[in-house]
């Protein structure tokens, strides 16, 4: 018998903050401008110096950091102007070091900013903590509202949801292909869920130090975190780094929010299966059996970089660099991994914490990209109008979460370098709607793993597997893809946000709209798409209405014509033009009789291939003592793209968990 368990929103969403954020504008209700503050404490730092002689030790490569000798570690405790002790080697030529104590986020960039300054160091970069920010046969189906068209298709499901993805449409085309590699950074993924049951599954890694945390005693209660702490697998060897991904759980007991409540907050929590439900949203399988997954026919891989009470920025990194395949990422016993060979082509990061990107989270980040690989990342839950680190590097795809009404979630950061929303579920910042969340594969353990389950959260961290998903399905229509490229395809692809949301009404903060999967895996194909819009969905008569097609020819070819062609109503005149300096193509009436209008616009491209959508107004009679007047311009979104058939099939969600200042899930 199946179970469901109900997630709560964002556990742990208010955890562990940092305070770094700058002065921000104000914001229109709804959004605030920066996280509550709150601290966070680091324990070491990440150094990386610029080009010495140090060798690499004789088992590993070229771009493995050699360990420092005595008077190398003396010299960068004198840049520092503290004592600091030497504690590992990390990819990318770069060294961790401990703190003499532990010190506020703020603290610790002013040391790393002194040690910088001498000239001696590429960067120097707080090791900060953060934690995960949640038509197919398959009898959850009904309940993944986030994979429905949002209007009525041909051979689609009869059900729709005007935040949902098109991801049944994208299935028409493909299910994935098991030649492109998906990672997953998280928390450690269940294998053997039975909604896993063929799912291409390659061998992952344990990322997570023996000694995290250790060393520093927690500063409110001056207890030391024992080792293995946060690693939280003692039967796994060797201790430390291993190649078991497995999730033993993530539970904070009250025993650790009274011995460590710096690292782990103050509030008892079961174990979250957070890398299981994100990993079930892209590949659980089309099986009739729980949920569908996105992307069920790719490969997947789990790279475990978050334990109990979260993970620091180190392993992360070196988890990323490891999946998009880095030679220089030490594993168990410091020992040079093998190179994953095939790479990881796309990584989901639902993680993050408050903050700018840090130089050494960049340079990973660019390094991962030059390899091929796309990064997508939650902007964090915080409800701020700043989005989290790393969403906020340069060259990721940051992911903003929407609701069942295409809302903007009440808990979703947005802002400058947000790339896209996808389904999170929940509540919406002004359209409140049913707060409905996303469905994916849990466990009934509350803190080691018991039995198979489904369960629902809501979040970034949810959000943010659409797209990672969706990147899958568009590398396997187009192997050739680079990662800037897939960047584009979502954003031209995207559908606008709903007339009246927050998104509608705030431009350009929530990224370029919603994601349409069907829309998105056609313009990868190279074939057309189009979506169409109304300046105002009910307008009273003798007031214009103007009708806007945002439309694509598909990679490497050119639009030829947009024609419109009314299909219901009285009829009416249409003045077109286009295209405008955003590439938009417009046409304008206005009605005389009230009534529903209906129109179609048609795009075609250079071979023939055409795509087409829907768009609808309401007019009502005009008041026999005045004129009448326009509602005010808003944004009515179609499902539009790609003008094929829409089949059934399975689909995935996206996890983002409470994204506070550590590094955490953001659910």
């Amino acid at each position: 018998m199946k179970l469901i368990a109900q997630g709560g929103i964002v556990r742990a969403l208010v955890a562990l903050g940092l305070i770094s954020y700058q002065a921000a504008p104000a914001l229109a209700v709804g959004k605030v401008a920066t996280p509550t503050a709150q601290l966070q404490w680091v324990t070491q730092l990440i150094v990386k110096e610029k080009s010495s002689g140090l060798k690499p030790p004789s088992n590993g490569t070229d771009s493995t950091a050699a360990r420092p000798d005595v008077a190398t570690v003396q010299r960068w405790s004198a840049a520092a102007q503290l004592q600091v002790t030497y504690k590992r080697p990390m990819s990318g030529g770069a060294h961790v070091v401990t703190l003499p104590n532990v010190m506020s986020f703020a603290d610790a960039q002013t040391v790393a900013h002194r040690m910088e300054a001498s000239g001696q160091f590429e960067y120097v970069s707080p090791d900060r903590i953060m934690r995960a920010t949640a038509v197919a046969s398959d009898p959850q189906f009904a309940n993944q509202w986030n994979l429905w068209p949002s209007t009525t298709v041909a051979n689609g499901p009869a059900t729709t949801a005007v935040g949902g993805a098109n991801i049944t449409t994208a299935w028409d085309k493909t299910k994935g292909v098991n030649s492109v590699y998906v990672a997953v950074i998280d928390t450690g993924l269940l294998a053997n869920h039975e909604d896993l049951a063929g799912a291409k599954i390659r061998s992952g890694y344990d990322f997570i130090s023996h000694n995290v945390y250790n060393g520093t005693p927690d500063p409110s209660s001056h207890n030391t975190v024992p080792l293995g702490f946060v690693e939280n697998d003692p039967s796994d060897t060797p201790v430390g780094r291993d190649s078991n991904p497995s999730d033993p759980g993530d539970w904070v007991s009250n025993t650790d929010t009274t011995n460590y409540p710096t690292y782990c907050g103050s509030t008892q929590r079961n174990s979250s299966w957070h890398g299981t439900f994100v990993t079930g949203q892209i590949v659980a399988q089309h099986n009739s059996l729980g949920v569908a997954g996105i992307a069920p026919s790719v490969t997947i891989q789990m790279a475990r970089a978050l334990g109990k009470c979260g993970g620091v920025a180190s392993d992360i990194i070196d988890a990323m660099a490891w999946v998009t395949g880095d030679s220089s990422v030490l594993g168990a016993n410091g020992m040079p991994l093998p190179v994953n060979s095939p790479v990881a082509k796309v990584v989901n990061m639902s993680l993050g914490g408050a903050g700018n990107c840090l130089s050494a989270e960049q340079a990973a980040i660019t390094a991962a990209r030059a390899r091929g690989a796309t990064i997508v990342v939650a902007t964090g839950n915080d409800g701020a109008g700043v989005i989290g680190s790393p969403a906020n590097c340069n060259g990721v795809i940051a992911v903003t979460a929407h609701t069942m009404d295409g809302d903007s979630a009440n808990y979703a950061n947005v802002g400058t370098g947000t790339t896209i929303s996808a389904p999170g579920g929940g509540s919406g910042t002004i359209v409140p709607g049913s707060g409905t969340p996303i469905t994916s594969l849990s466990n009934t353990g509350t803190q080691g793993p018991v039995a198979d389950t489904y369960g629902t959260e809501i979040g970034t961290s949810m959000a943010t597997p659409h797209v990672a998903g969706v990147a899958a399905l568009m590398l396997s229509v187009n192997s050739s893809l680079t990662p800037d490229q897939i960047a584009t395809v979502l954003q031209q692809s995207a559908r606008p946000f709903p007339a009246g949301t927050y998104c509608a009404t705030h431009t350009g903060v929530c990224g370029a709209g919603m994601l349409d999967a069907g829309a998105a895996v056609a313009l990868a194909k190279g074939n057309p798409t189009v979506h169409a819009s109304t300046s105002a969905s009910t307008v009273v008569a003798n007031n214009a209405v103007t009708l806007t097609a945002t439309g694509n020819a598909g990679l490497v070819n050119t639009i030829t014509s947009v024609q419109w062609a009314q299909t219901s109503g009285p009829s009416v005149s249409l003045t077109t033009a286009g295209p405008d300096s955003n590439g938009n193509y417009t046409a304008t009436f206005t009605p005389s009789a009230e009534g529903t209008y209906a129109f179609t616009v048609t795009l075609t491209n250079n071979t023939g291939a055409t795509a087409t959508d829907t768009a609808n107004v309401t007019v009502t009679a005009a008041a026999s003592t005045g004129t009448g007047t326009t509602t005010p311009p808003a944004t009515t979104s179609s499902s539009g793209g790609g003008g094929g058939a829409i089949g059934l099939g399975g689909a995935a969600l996206l996890l983002a968990a409470g994204l506070a200042g550590r590094r955490r899930r953001v659910k």
